[in-house]
This record gives structure tokens, C-alpha cells and sequence, in this order.
């Protein structure tokens, strides 16, 4: 499953309430040590022109994520300086990130980053059938199952872009989604027109006996997995 641009069981019901000794805490926790995810958070602080301010809760911000990834147990990878026809997607081993230096909204990294874990979410603790594995040789089911999963993953996303800006106060911009992603419930029609090819290609490779799996051996994801870095 993933957001294409060609194309919970685990959801907070609190409101998240930060006090000053716990975002000191949060800083002093945060550690440099040259990984993606530390450059990561450098481009968004270069994004805010480096004020002390910001980047400190930037740096919350981003150990908040940190430590949900860490304690759900989930791998997250990147690929980077990608040209690929996806932002995101989750095979059965990694969550990948296309390139997330090159967002300017933390709001579309956010967005992203939690559709995905939502799909990590609906095949694991939820336990939902993958409608990539092959295993649905009619279209008509295979993207029905999809595109619900697809909107439960966005609505989710998108709750997360409003659990971090709630987190911490940023300007405004920074949590600014894109038209393309507050538009995509709307956009099924084009996603089940492209969806009727990799149908059709998953189809044929089960068929031919190929070793295929699932989303990660998919043409335009298999030939990138070399190239992936771990994000933490």
C-alpha cells in the first residue's frame, strides 16, 4: 500500500498536553549522530531560518515521532534524491519515505509518514488482508478492499498532521497540507484507473510464477530497495 502521486486500532483520544519541564526533557533527549533522521529535522530547522525558538520544538516534534516509531516496533526506511511515482509505501518488511528533505510543509511529511504506518497498522495489529499479495484476482474486490484502506490511511494521516500541531505551536505554514493530499478522497477515479494496470501486472506475475509477495516486488519498488537507508 501507498500514496501514489501517479496516483485505528492505535489512534490517540486525548488531546496531547506538553508542559514546560516535559519539553525541556524532550530537548535534552534529542541526540545528533549524522542519521537521516537528523537531517531530517536540519532541513526543517533551515526551513524556520534556524530561530532557536522553532528548532527546539522541532526537535520535540520530531523525538515525539521517534519514540512512537521505536515503541510500535516499526521500521521505517528512506529513499533518497528518488524519482519514483510514489511519496510513500509500506511492503511487508519496511515503511519508505520518498526523499523527505525535499518537503517544505511538515504537515505533508507528518501526512505521509502516518498513512503508511497505517497501512503497517491495518495489515499487522488489525490483521486486514493486503490487497497487493496477489491474492484477489478480481479487480472490482481488489479495489474496493483497496481504496477503503486508502481512506482509513488518509483519515488517519491526517489526524496525525493534527495531533503535531497541537503538540507544538509552529508557524502555520509549516503544518500546511498540499491540495494533493486534501484532495485524494476525491481523487478514486483516477487511482482506479491507474490501479487497473497494477492489477493486471500483479495478475500476470503470480501467473508466470514470479516471486511475488506483495507491494516490495513490484517493478517500480523492487528496483529501489537496494538503494534504502534506515530513517532513526
Amino acid at each position: 500500500m501507498g500514496v501514489f502521486l501517479f496516483m485505528g486500532i492505535f489512534i490517540f483520544n486525548m488531546k496531547i498536553i506538553i508542559t514546560e519541564s516535559q519539553l525541556k526533557l524532550l530537548e535534552s533527549q534529542t541526540t545528533n549522530n549524522g542519521s537521516n533522521y537528523e537531517t531530517v529535522i536540519n532541513h526543517f530547522k533551515r526551513l524556520v531560518n534556524g530561530s532557536p525558538e522553532y528548532s527546539n520544538r522541532i526537535d520535540v516534534i520530531f523525538k515525539f515521532i521517534k519514540d512512537f516509531i521505536t515503541n510500535e516496533g516499526f521500521s521505517v526506511k528512506v529513499l533518497n534524491n528518488c524519482s519514483v511515482p510514489f511519496r510513500g509505501v509500506r511492503t511487508k518488511d519496511d515503511i519508505i519515505i520518498c526523499s523527505p528533505t525535499s518537503y517544505r510543509s511538515l504537515g505533508d511529511l507528518v501526512y505521509i509518514l502516518f498513512h503508511e504506518i497505517r497501512h503497517e497498522i491495518q495489515m499487522g495489529k488489525m490483521d486486514l488482508q493486503d490487497p497487493l499479495s496477489g491474492d484477489i484476482e478480481d479487480f472490482e474486490e481488489f479495489y474496493e478492499i483497496y481504496w477503503d484502506m486508502e481512506i482509513d490511511a488518509h483519515n488517519y494521516g491526517m489526524e496525525w498532521v493534527e495531533k503535531i500541531k497541537e503538540l507544538v505551536d509552529l508557524p502555520e505554514e509549516l503544518y500546511k497540507v498540499s491540495p494533493q493530499i486534501t484532495g485524494y478522497p476525491s481523487m478514486s477515479h483516477m487511482v482506479r484507473n491507474q490501479l487497473v494496470g497494477i492489477h493486471k501486472m500483479i495478475i500476470e506475475m503470480k501467473k508466470d510464477n514470479d516471486d511475488f509477495s506483495g507491494s516490495a516486488d513490484l517493478p517500480m519498488v523492487k528496483q529501489h530497495i537496494h538503494k534504502l537507508e534506515h530513517f532513526l
